[in-house]
């Protein structure tokens, strides 16, 4: 029984402690010496007993409104006071009287909430892929208990309106709960008790550091997402609003700037609406565009109607660029840019090396194997190099190391008997780097770091890193080599000739494949049926 009781005091600290680093991440600097918010500020907490439940009389018959200066007494206060309890906080500190509008100070976070019940087979890794087609970093995802909530860190603003205005966007491009995002929104706070329906704990399922963390200025967010939207119904407007930072294809921009010609209309309509979605533009922004367009064309069908059945059923769009004289490059920019994010981490690689990725029949041959290519895209990321001890850190996520001590040992040895890296002992300390490599440009191409990072976390093996890796080093060659091989970064290949080069079979092959697709890493960008053999085939994005 004292066992118990222990435990139970145990799995309560444990939750403080987590709580304590929730609300000093979300208030940021807002939150002073002593765990006491600056200036007067009150966090205001609102509990409720309705759940769906219980009798219509006794529904929602409890409500708590409290506010906390302090950090510490607040997570005191949760701490027995939650169970059955809905539990919500304010995401904007208040002046401690009411929780209105007019009593609402600074904000240091955005928050959105990912509903269920919209979608009931929702899964957290969809809503965070969302973010990264944004191009937006989340500091905080939680399990709501019948979705999620993501928070994005912000530095403290009172420009509240600003606020507002970008959550409305952001909402809109993220499809998140547009009820979840009122100035005065308040959220659930972590390992309190969402008890509708049936009740369940809401639970922190990632959270950085909050000294890793960079928080975003509502300012650069404001221009970034809001400035052009204003006026956008004048003409020429909407245009101006969606592609003023997209790389648009000379044809597609003459389309969107004089019209199209009877004959020819619909066909246009098809290439605007693919190429705006292959840019990753909303379809609410790419209607907007379309009626600036029809208006020019004097297009009068169901246009709502067209544009949700391209966008939802057409996949590929022929650009018809046969007198064009930059039809590889248009072709390029269209269908098959890397899109990498700013700021995202990119690896220079060389064909020196990678080329070593194939296995080969003749003894003495050097190969990289697949554990080799993942310390490699490591030092890769630290040209000054790494000790053991950090190469260990760098390898461990969610306090698991992706190698063992003795795989690590024999992969670093094996690294360097093939020549791949060298080591300096001269400090003591053995320090591993990268053999510098001298290379042409052509011969070389970048990779971003975040596929050896879903290696890491374990969403992809070892020998799917290896397998896709594999992939850029050949896809880079046929772009050197082929002038008639699909531009940007589609590539197509046999799956036999994949089995044979990494000496594995081809239903291995066809596995890994499947879950480079399911997590993001390849995706299908065309499939078609074979001419020789009526099998289909397919043509693959690199997305990496």
């Amino acid at each position: 029984m004292e066992l118990e009781t222990s435990k139970k005091k145990l799995d309560r600290l444990d939750i403080q402690i987590k709580q304590k680093k929730f609300f000093k991440i979300i208030y940021g600097r807002l939150i002073g010496e002593g765990g006491s918010l600056k200036e007067g500020q009150y966090i205001r907490v609102y509990q409720n007993t309705t759940t769906n439940n219980v009798d219509t009389e006794n529904k929602g018959q409890l409500n708590i409104v409290k506010f906390f200066n302090n950090i510490d007494d607040l997570v005191s206060y949760c701490g027995s006071k939650m169970y059955n309890k809905n539990t919500y906080f304010t995401l904007s500190t208040t002046n401690g009287q009411r929780g209105r509008e007019e009593d609402l100070i600074s904000r240091s976070v955005l928050g959105f909430d990912f509903d269920k019940k919209d979608s009931s087979s929702l899964t957290y890794k969809e809503v965070l892929e969302r973010f990264k087609k944004l191009g937006l970093w989340y500091h905080v995802l939680i399990d709501s208990g019948h979705g999620y909530h993501v928070y994005i860190c912000i530095q403290p603003t009172r420009e509240l309106r600003k606020v507002q205005e970008v959550q409305k966007i952001l909402c809109e491009k993220l499809n998140s709960d547009a009820n979840a995002i009122k100035s005065t929104q308040v959220l659930r706070i972590p390992y309190s008790f969402n008890i509708k329906n049936d009740r369940k704990m809401v639970k922190i399922m990632k959270m950085f550091d909050r000294s890793t963390i960079k928080r975003y200025s509502i300012d650069k967010l404001y221009n970034r997402y809001c400035n052009n939207t204003k006026d956008k119904y004048e003409e020429d407007r909407a245009i101006k609003y969606t592609i003023n930072n997209t790389n648009i294809p000379y044809c597609i921009n003459e389309i969107l700037t004089n019209g199209s010609p009877e004959g020819k209309r619909y066909e246009d309509l098809q290439r605007i609406v693919v190429t705006l979605r292959q840019r990753n533009k909303t379809i609410a922004e790419i209607k907007q565009v379309c009626k600036e367009w029809a208006y020019k064309s004097n297009y009068k069908d169901n246009l709502d109607y067209r544009i949700d059945n391209i966008y939802n059923n057409l996949k590929y769009v022929s650009m018809d660029c046969k007198n064009c004289k930059n039809k590889v490059e248009c072709f390029n920019k269209i269908e098959s840019d890397f899109n990498f994010n700013p700021g995202e981490v990119l690896l220079s690689m060389s064909e020196t090396h990678t080329k070593y990725l194939k296995v080969s029949n003749r003894k003495g041959v050097k190969v990289m194997k697949s554990n080799d290519l993942l310390i490699y895209c490591i030092l890769k990321n630290h040209n000054d190099g790494l000790h053991k001890d950090e190469i260990i850190k760098e390898l461990t996520y969610k306090d698991k190391c992706r190698l063992s001590d003795k795989t690590l040992r024999g992969t670093l040895k094996s690294l360097e008997n093939n020549g791949f890296i060298e080591s300096d002992t001269s400090n003591r300390k053995k320090i591993y780097k990268l053999k510098d490599i001298r290379s042409k440009i052509e011969l070389t191409y970048n990779i971003s770091f975040a596929a050896t990072y879903e290696c890491i976390k374990g969403a992809i093996s070892t020998e799917e890193l290896r397998l896709y890796n594999y992939m850029r080093y050949l896809h880079n060659k046929q772009q050197r080599e082929d002038l008639k091989v699909l531009r940007g970064n589609l590539f197509q290949f046999r799956q036999v000739d994949l089995a044979k080069d990494l000496g594995v079979t081809q239903g291995r092959i066809s596995t890994m494949i499947n879950n480079l697709l399911e997590e993001k890493i390849i995706s299908i960008w065309y499939r078609k049926p074979s001419k020789n053999n009526g099998f289909d085939y397919y043509i693959y994005r690199l997305n990496y």
